[in-house]
């Protein structure tokens, strides 16, 4: 069975990042056991400051120790993995599952369409995956509901973004239809491969996709191609539209059946039950997801990615 390609190990990265990554760890090991120390010792007041400098100066160079990792090249997204990784108490091994970084942003063509229904396309895979290994079946078994409601809205803020950006750009049936076939034909792939790993490298890679720092940036990429293309709007009509995250979710599910050699409805109550507790994390809607004004979603031909790459 084929794994997915989406992502690395950390023994398999150039050792001079893997060294950078280790010590980013290592510091952010240290301030959790401090941390912990404090809420559980009984420590005289002048041992609890003491501890809050400790603390504070180790804060310090885990910051310093990041600037410079990104500096040297290390991508963003390992950085936060492996932080999150030592808070939760994981010693540092080769074998953490380190993302494939999100692509820069590009200019406003079909490749970044394409992008955003790839990245789609695998938070699909990996939910419905991690679903699985945790034994979901309804939205009350998620053990983490806020992180589960943050990639949902992240999934629908790059769903508007590759939807308004196929607008804009006046994207025709055709090439629609090979953007979004080519991004999403390898769903059942992913979801295949995915259940090879084990349940902390894909909690960890999944946790990766519930940063609120993906919807801000597309919400910041919107906002500035509102102002340099202007208040131009757009009827998308008949067109054919990308596939809605939901219906991502329920192909992967349908996959999921498959793989496993069950029925495809494995989890297919779990949307209805989120959708009943959550009505807003399950609507289609650029306001409900992402929080941004609907004075500033108005306009199809202002949502496109715009100038050159950074």
């Amino acid at each position: 069975m084929t794994r997915p390609r989406t992502s690395t190990r950390s023994g398999d990265i150039p050792p001079e990042h893997a060294a950078l990554l280790r010590r980013i760890h290592d510091l952010a090991a240290d301030a959790t056991h401090l941390r912990t120390t404090l809420h559980t010792a009984d420590t005289e007041v002048t041992a609890t400051t003491s501890v809050f400098e400790q603390m504070a100066a180790i804060d310090r160079q885990r910051a310093l120790a990041e600037i410079q990792a990104r500096h040297r090249g290390v991508p963003a997204d390992w950085v936060e993995v492996v932080r999150r990784l030592a808070e939760s108490g994981r010693a540092w091994s080769d074998d953490h599952l380190l993302p494939t970084p999100r692509p820069a942003p590009r200019r406003r063509n079909t490749s970044r369409v394409a992008e955003d229904m790839r990245q789609l396309t695998d938070m699909a895979a990996i939910t419905v995956a991690r679903e699985h290994l945790i034994g979901i079946e309804t939205a009350d078994a998620e053990p983490d509901p806020a992180a589960a409601q943050q990639l949902r809205r992240n999934m629908e803020a790059l769903w508007t973004r590759a939807d308004r950006t196929a607008i804009s750009i006046d994207l025709g049936a055709e090439a629609r239809t090979r953007a979004f076939d080519t991004a999403t034909r390898d769903l059942a792939q992913r979801v295949e491969g995915y259940l090879h790993y084990s349940l902390d490298d894909l909690d960890t890679h999944w946790r990766s996709y519930t940063s609120p720092a993906i919807a801000d940036s597309v919400r910041r990429s919107l906002r500035s191609l509102r102002r340099i293309d202007g208040d131009t709007t757009t009827d998308a009509g008949d067109i054919e539209r990308p596939p809605r995250p939901k219906d991502l979710i329920e192909r992967a599910r349908d996959a999921l059946g498959t793989a496993i050699g069950g029925q495809p409805e494995i989890g297919a109550g779990l949307d209805a039950a989120i959708a009943d507790a959550m009505p807003e994390a399950a609507t289609d809607s650029w306001d409900s997801a992402t929080g941004v004004d609907a004075a500033d979603t108005a306009g199809g031909q202002a949502y496109p990615t715009a100038g050159p790459d950074p």
